[in-house]
Protein backbone atom coordinates (compact mmCIF):
# COMPACT_ATOMS: atom_id res chain seq x y z
CA UNK A 1 0.00 0.00 0.00
CA UNK A 2 1.06 3.65 -0.98
CA UNK A 3 1.82 5.88 2.20
CA UNK A 4 -0.51 8.79 2.05
CA UNK A 5 1.52 12.32 2.03
CA UNK A 6 -1.11 14.79 3.68
CA UNK A 7 -0.34 18.58 2.46
CA UNK A 8 -1.30 21.38 4.49
CA UNK A 9 -1.78 24.30 1.85
CA UNK A 10 -1.00 27.68 2.73
CA UNK A 11 2.60 27.88 2.38
CA UNK A 12 3.34 24.51 1.04
CA UNK A 13 1.03 23.82 -1.61
CA UNK A 14 0.72 27.87 -2.09
CA UNK A 15 2.76 31.19 -0.87
CA UNK A 16 -0.24 32.39 0.76
CA UNK A 17 0.92 31.89 4.26
CA UNK A 18 2.47 34.95 4.09
CA UNK A 19 -0.30 36.64 2.25
CA UNK A 20 -2.83 36.24 5.34
CA UNK A 21 -0.59 36.96 8.03
CA UNK A 22 -0.41 40.67 6.26
CA UNK A 23 -4.11 40.52 5.67
CA UNK A 24 -4.76 40.31 9.50
CA UNK A 25 -1.95 42.46 10.40
CA UNK A 26 -3.40 45.28 8.19
CA UNK A 27 -6.93 44.51 9.13
CA UNK A 28 -6.02 44.90 12.92
CA UNK A 29 -4.15 47.97 12.54
CA UNK A 30 -6.88 48.99 10.24
CA UNK A 31 -9.70 48.10 12.22
CA UNK A 32 -8.42 47.85 15.83
CA UNK A 33 -5.42 50.21 15.74
CA UNK A 34 -3.49 47.13 17.33
CA UNK A 35 -0.25 46.47 15.79
CA UNK A 36 1.57 43.04 16.48
CA UNK A 37 5.57 42.58 16.68
CA UNK A 38 6.54 39.71 15.13
CA UNK A 39 7.07 37.51 18.00
CA UNK A 40 2.98 37.90 18.13
CA UNK A 41 2.03 37.53 14.65
CA UNK A 42 4.75 34.27 14.38
CA UNK A 43 3.04 33.22 17.81
CA UNK A 44 -0.62 34.01 17.31
CA UNK A 45 -1.46 34.03 13.70
CA UNK A 46 0.59 30.91 12.03
CA UNK A 47 -0.08 27.51 10.55
CA UNK A 48 -4.03 27.51 12.44
CA UNK A 49 -7.47 27.94 11.19
CA UNK A 50 -9.05 32.02 11.38
CA UNK A 51 -11.23 30.59 14.43
CA UNK A 52 -8.18 29.59 16.45
CA UNK A 53 -6.41 32.89 15.08
CA UNK A 54 -9.47 34.88 16.52
CA UNK A 55 -9.36 32.70 19.92
CA UNK A 56 -5.40 33.33 20.25
CA UNK A 57 -6.14 37.10 19.69
CA UNK A 58 -9.02 37.90 21.61
CA UNK A 59 -7.60 35.62 24.69
CA UNK A 60 -3.94 37.37 24.31
CA UNK A 61 -5.52 41.11 23.80
CA UNK A 62 -8.59 40.93 26.47
CA UNK A 63 -10.56 44.27 25.29
CA UNK A 64 -10.32 42.66 21.68
CA UNK A 65 -13.21 41.72 20.51
CA UNK A 66 -13.47 39.82 16.13
CA UNK A 67 -17.22 40.17 15.57
CA UNK A 68 -18.88 38.94 12.31
CA UNK A 69 -18.04 42.42 10.17
CA UNK A 70 -14.26 42.08 11.32
CA UNK A 71 -14.04 38.66 10.19
CA UNK A 72 -15.80 39.61 6.78
CA UNK A 73 -13.24 42.11 6.03
CA UNK A 74 -10.49 39.58 7.12
CA UNK A 75 -12.42 36.96 3.78
CA UNK A 76 -12.20 39.51 1.63
CA UNK A 77 -8.41 40.74 2.39
CA UNK A 78 -8.01 36.97 1.40
CA UNK A 79 -9.94 37.15 -1.54
CA UNK A 80 -8.20 39.81 -2.94
CA UNK A 81 -4.92 38.45 -2.15
CA UNK A 82 -5.75 34.98 -3.23
CA UNK A 83 -7.04 36.21 -6.82
CA UNK A 84 -4.32 38.54 -7.26
CA UNK A 85 -1.05 37.10 -5.57
CA UNK A 86 -0.98 33.49 -4.56
CA UNK A 87 1.54 31.80 -6.26
CA UNK A 88 2.18 27.81 -6.53
CA UNK A 89 5.50 26.97 -4.17
CA UNK A 90 8.29 26.27 -6.87
CA UNK A 91 8.21 22.43 -8.10
CA UNK A 92 5.64 21.63 -5.49
CA UNK A 93 3.47 19.51 -8.85
CA UNK A 94 6.66 17.70 -9.29
CA UNK A 95 6.50 15.69 -5.88
CA UNK A 96 2.53 15.21 -6.57
CA UNK A 97 3.78 14.37 -10.51
CA UNK A 98 5.54 10.94 -8.11
CA UNK A 99 2.51 8.28 -8.27
CA UNK A 100 4.18 6.33 -5.65
CA UNK A 101 2.29 8.13 -3.04
CA UNK A 102 -1.38 8.97 -2.49
CA UNK A 103 -1.90 12.54 -1.72
CA UNK A 104 -4.73 14.37 -0.06
CA UNK A 105 -4.71 18.33 1.45
CA UNK A 106 -5.85 18.94 5.51
CA UNK A 107 -5.83 22.75 5.68
CA UNK A 108 -6.94 24.85 8.43
CA UNK A 109 -9.05 27.13 5.39
CA UNK A 110 -12.77 26.68 5.82
CA UNK A 111 -14.65 25.05 2.93
CA UNK A 112 -15.71 28.16 1.29
CA UNK A 113 -12.08 29.70 2.15
CA UNK A 114 -10.74 26.33 0.21
CA UNK A 115 -12.78 25.92 -2.58
CA UNK A 116 -12.11 29.51 -4.02
CA UNK A 117 -8.24 28.89 -3.32
CA UNK A 118 -8.82 25.79 -5.45
CA UNK A 119 -9.93 27.83 -8.55
CA UNK A 120 -6.60 29.09 -8.39
CA UNK A 121 -5.08 26.01 -8.85
CA UNK A 122 -6.95 23.53 -10.99
CA UNK A 123 -3.86 21.77 -11.69
CA UNK A 124 -4.56 20.25 -8.35
CA UNK A 125 -7.24 18.49 -9.59
CA UNK A 126 -4.60 16.13 -11.78
CA UNK A 127 -3.81 14.47 -8.39
CA UNK A 128 -6.77 15.36 -6.34
CA UNK A 129 -10.28 15.07 -6.19
CA UNK A 130 -12.52 17.64 -3.74
CA UNK A 131 -12.94 14.39 -1.90
CA UNK A 132 -9.22 14.35 -0.89
CA UNK A 133 -9.78 18.02 1.03
CA UNK A 134 -10.33 18.46 4.61
CA UNK A 135 -11.10 21.85 5.87
CA UNK A 136 -11.06 23.46 9.34
CA UNK A 137 -14.53 23.17 9.78
CA UNK A 138 -14.91 19.62 9.03
CA UNK A 139 -13.29 18.89 12.52
CA UNK A 140 -13.93 20.48 16.22
CA UNK A 141 -10.40 21.53 17.30
CA UNK A 142 -8.21 23.00 14.66
CA UNK A 143 -4.26 22.29 14.64
CA UNK A 144 -2.07 21.89 16.74
CA UNK A 145 -4.62 19.53 17.63
CA UNK A 146 -4.35 15.89 15.52
CA UNK A 147 -7.92 15.95 14.47
CA UNK A 148 -7.67 16.94 11.05
CA UNK A 149 -4.67 14.56 10.50
CA UNK A 150 -6.86 11.96 12.04
CA UNK A 151 -9.96 12.63 10.33
CA UNK A 152 -7.74 12.58 6.51
CA UNK A 153 -5.79 9.20 7.02
CA UNK A 154 -9.40 7.16 8.58
CA UNK A 155 -11.54 9.10 5.41
CA UNK A 156 -8.79 8.26 2.71
CA UNK A 157 -8.17 4.59 5.04
CA UNK A 158 -5.41 4.87 6.22
CA UNK A 159 -3.39 4.32 9.68
CA UNK A 160 -1.98 7.31 10.76
CA UNK A 161 1.49 5.72 10.97
CA UNK A 162 0.98 5.22 7.34
CA UNK A 163 1.26 8.97 7.02
CA UNK A 164 3.88 11.88 6.23
CA UNK A 165 2.64 15.01 7.11
CA UNK A 166 4.06 17.88 4.82
CA UNK A 167 3.35 21.64 6.57
CA UNK A 168 5.34 24.67 7.50
CA UNK A 169 4.38 25.77 10.89
CA UNK A 170 5.06 24.64 14.36
CA UNK A 171 1.43 23.88 14.70
CA UNK A 172 1.05 21.09 11.76
CA UNK A 173 4.44 19.68 13.22
CA UNK A 174 2.82 19.35 16.85
CA UNK A 175 -0.58 18.15 15.14
CA UNK A 176 1.21 15.48 12.88
CA UNK A 177 3.28 14.18 15.92
CA UNK A 178 0.53 14.24 18.21
CA UNK A 179 -1.28 11.65 15.29
CA UNK A 180 1.19 9.49 15.42
CA UNK A 181 2.70 10.23 11.80
CA UNK A 182 5.95 11.48 10.26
Amino acid sequence: MKKLIIWDFDGVIADSEKLWIAVWFETLKKEKNLTLSEDEKFNLLVGIADREKKKNLERYFPSLQLDDDFMQKIDAGYKYQGTHFMQPIENVEDVMKDNRFAYCIATGATKEQHTWKMTQFKWIEKYMSPADYFTADMVAHGKPAPDIFLLAAETKGYKPQDCIVIGDSLNDFAAAKAAGMQ
